[in-house]
């Protein structure tokens, strides 16, 4: 769901890739070969100083663009290129998109994205072809931004803290807003195509990875937010068999309220028809309605988003004049019809995830931070005070982001489960109650979807259930995404560790974030963290609280968890200079929440 800020934009454009990612000089650059042509790339160095390839701005697709606008992607043909130029000088553009929590920024990017980049250490390439080459692992990294912004670029998402590790790293665009997910509910245009876009660039890894060095038969899909929540879609979608070998979800679940399917998409497509001067778009047949769509200026497309919002038009004041992210929910995963051709989602993820024989047997780790609500939550930070015209639509945020069941009684229900809490709230919500926002998103949006997950994938018993193992990133280090969040210092504080902040140990962000020390303890954290997702990939095992030995720090007594949930390892500070991190064992099963929010869902 995470978003990003202004200076993004400029240095994307304006900033030399090698100059922003250290590129070593080196008069032979790593040359790869594959079918559809050979390519130039770039020596890099990680984090620790260990040398690595990296071949970026790759093509995978033909450009979206004419009639494959709102069309499935269609593999990219062979560059006519002698060699193509993979260092990152070209500057590739990010899929097209308005980020709604800062309009300001305008319209950026270019339909025109598909292209991946691979990072891959010194000798996988070299050695690939000799006979004694032992694959490495495989992580293909998809971005958050809630299905509507989000960039693969290495000023974003640098490998170097995972090339101090034997893996190979693939981060892969996908389209976004109405271009990767507008819907006619048909044939016309089905839907979830940034989903088929991300299958695409599956499909191409199994083609081509072991040219780099790799196994196409270790290949482990990791992705964050609306990323992780991609990746559990994945694994319901049977035609991936192959595709992938281990999943790993940050801080996303398909269960969950604002990645679950969109309802009326057709009506959406058509409220985008409108916004963009098609007439009469509430008349027109799908087909009419897309093949106008097609036609008008991309750029138009996706300025229109800041006026398209959820529910009813009277309840547009709270969202337009708070600048909340909250109609990002929009566009996002379709059920398709069954009679699609290439149809990814063709019944409702909680119906899929509920029958074993319905989703892939694949290892899966999944985990939550403890404060992923505040990217809900952190809006409200900057609300006037509180007035009468105010309380009806915050009442509509809360049902626009928690889903479910409209109820007139919300406030009573949540203070149910929040008593204690609900006493200072009044009648609407102030800054001063940003903490118990986070908590009730952390719980409806992230740990509730989670735990419902679990539960379900346990219960099911017509086969052998691939192991699922759980993770909370409980390190609390020098950054944090909520400098970005929230930028204006009269309103920051420590709201401790926020959504995609577990992101910071896994990739270094030029853009947004200075280079961390080595000798440091976050440097210690990454290389903790990072040998755990390599080892999953390598192995499809976690820690999972059974070899108690291994327990380092643990005041939870391992014998009160449920049996058929997997207690989680947790990374959490020390006090000690030497080992900053520890690991421990901690049973995140709450019946009692769980009760609640299951009452609130109907599940």
């Amino acid at each position: 769901m995470s978003t990003i800020p202004i200076v993004i934009v400029k240095v994307i454009l304006l900033v030399s890739f090698a100059v922003a990612s250290g590129i070593a000089a080196d008069q032979t650059a790593p040359r790869v070969c594959i079918e559809d042509g050979c390519m130039r790339g770039s020596w890099m160095r990680s984090f620790l100083g260990r040398r690595y390839q990296a071949f970026v701005g790759v093509p995978f697709a033909k450009p979206p663009v004419g009639p494959l606008r709102f069309a499935g992607p269609v593999p990219n043909e062979p560059w006519t290129e002698t060699e193509l130029d993979a260092t990152g000088n070209v500057q590739r553009e990010p899929c097209i998109q308005l980020d709604i929590l800062l309009s300001q920024r305008g319209v950026e990017g270019s339909e025109d994205c598909l292209y991946l980049n691979v990072y891959s250490p010194m000798t996988s390439t070299k050695g690939s072809n000799s006979s004694n080459h032992v694959p490495i692992p495989t992580l293909v990294f998809i971005h958050p931004g809630a299905f509507m912004v989000g960039y693969n670029s290495p000023l974003m998402y640098n490998a170097e803290k995972l090339m101090d590790h034997s893996v190979i790293l693939v981060t892969i665009p996908y389209r976004l807003g109405a271009f990767g997910f507008l819907s006619t509910s048909d044939e016309a245009a089905s839907g979830n195509f940034g989903l088929k876009d991300q299958r695409l660039a599956l499909q191409w890894i199994q083609k081509n990875i072991h040219a780099f060095g790799g196994d196409p038969k270790l290949v482990t899909l990791l992705g964050s937010s609306a990323g992780g929540a991609s990746v559990h879609l994945h694994l319901m979608h049977l035609q991936n068999e192959g595709l992938f070998q281990r999943a790993i979800s940050l801080s996303g679940n398909a269960l969950a309220a604002w990645s679950t399917p969109k309802k009326n998409p057709e009506q959406t497509a058509r409220k985008q028809a409108a916004l963009v001067g098609i007439q009469n778009s509430d008349q027109l047949t799908t087909s009419e309605l897309i093949q106008a769509l097609r036609s008008v200026d991309a750029n138009q497309i996706a300025k229109s988003y800041s006026a398209l919002t959820v529910g009813q038009r009277k309840n547009r004041y709270f969202f337009q004049q708070n600048g909340s992210p909250y109609h990002m929910l929009l566009y996002g995963p379709v059920i398709e019809p069954s009679t699609v051709e290439d149809a990814f989602l063709t019944a409702h993820p909680k119906d899929l995830w509920s029958h074993s024989e319905k989703y892939l047997s694949v290892p899966w780790l999944t985990g939550i931070v403890p404060n992923d609500g505040f990217v809900f939550s952190f809006p409200i930070l900057k609300d006037a005070a509180c007035s009468p015209d105010i309380i009806t639509h915050q009442k509509r945020m809360l049902f626009n982001l928690l889903g479910g069941t409209e109820r007139p009684d919300i406030f009573p229900f949540l203070s149910q489960r929040f008593s204690t809490k609900f006493t200072s709230i009044g009648e609407c919500f102030t800054k001063d109650n940003v903490d118990i926002l986070t908590q009730i998103f952390n719980e409806a949006l992230f740990a509730y979807p989670l735990f419902l997950s679990v539960r379900q994938h346990s219960h099911n018993k017509q086969r052998q259930n691939p192991p699922i193992f759980l993770y909370k990133f409980s390190y609390k280090g020098e950054r944090s995404y909520s400098t970005v969040f929230v930028t204006d210092d009269s309103l920051s504080r420590d709201f401790g560790i926020v959504h995609v902040d577990d992101l910071l140990y896994i990739f270094r962000s030029p853009v947004l974030f200075p280079t961390t020390r080595r000798s440091s303890p976050d440097a210690k954290a990454s290389q903790r963290f990072n040998e755990l997702l390599v080892h999953f990939a390598r192995t499809g095992i976690a820690p999972n609280g059974k070899d108690v030995g291994h327990l380092e720090d643990s005041s939870h007594d391992l014998d009160t968890n449920d049996a058929e949930f997997p207690l989680a390892f947790e990374l959490i500070n020390t006090n000690r200079t030497d080992e900053p991190v520890a690991q421990r064992f901690v049973d995140l099963y709450d019946e009692e929440m769980i009760s609640f929010w299951k009452s609130y869902y109907g599940d």
